[in-house]
């Protein structure tokens, strides 16, 4: 949660605009180029259950620049090769926190025939499994039924509220296991949060 906080700081700070591209490349979804084999994700955990929680690298296999959205619509499932929790990804920056922006989209870049660092902000989906460490290798794979308005909702609402400096890292996270059927009794034994940070969980699972 701390590394959270401190990453948020700097890509805010260092983020910038790229007025003045009048053309060029489309913004995507990750999820279309990982799904074309146009890039090519390697992804592991690094000990964290939520927030900036998975690290990676994205290799561009194609002779053009892919420009990806920071913001993945409906949230990507990444399905843990160990015994670690599978986790849900709904934001995607460079290794440092930072993004860039054309005053309408928020998005990162990655060089023809090249690849960068990255890092999800990401989401435990198995309450009952370890935080994924390095160890733990990611694939994308198919959301299951079973969360998958709950991913579409998490992701929506942080898109909602990414221009802004509130945390709600803890209320989403407690959105997801709540829709899992863990109880407030079992989450507060490992994870713990207040209040507002539970009713915020239930707007966010009641929205639409």
């Amino acid at each position: 949660m701390h590394r959270f906080f401190a990453v948020i700081v700097s890509f805010m700070l260092f983020s910038f605009s790229v007025f003045g591209q009048s053309s060029g490349p489309r913004v995507v979804q990750i999820s279309e180029v990982l799904n074309n084999d146009t890039v090519t994700l390697t992804a592991f955990g690094n000990g964290d259950s939520s927030g900036f929680a998975v690290d990676g690298n994205l290799r561009n296999n194609t002779q053009n620049r892919i420009i990806i959205n920071t913001l993945i619509e409906d949230g990507i499932y990444l399905k843990n090769s160990g015994k670690g929790q599978n986790m849900l990804a709904i934001q995607v920056f460079l290794s440092d926190g930072g993004y860039f922006s054309d005053g309408k989209n928020y998005f990162i870049t990655v060089p023809a025939q090249g690849n960068i660092d990255i890092v999800f902000n990401a989401f435990c989906a198995d309450f009952g499994l370890d935080n994924p460490v390095s160890a733990d290798l990611f694939s994308i794979s198919s959301i299951p039924a079973a969360i998958s308005g709950i991913a579409s909702k998490i992701s929506k609402y942080a898109a909602d509220i990414f221009d802004s400096d509130y945390d709600a890292t803890k209320a989403m996270q407690l959105a997801l296991w709540r829709t899992q059927g863990n109880t407030r009794a079992e989450i507060l034994k490992k994870f713990y949060f207040n209040d507002e940070t539970w009713e915020l969980s239930t707007v966010i699972m009641n929205s639409r």
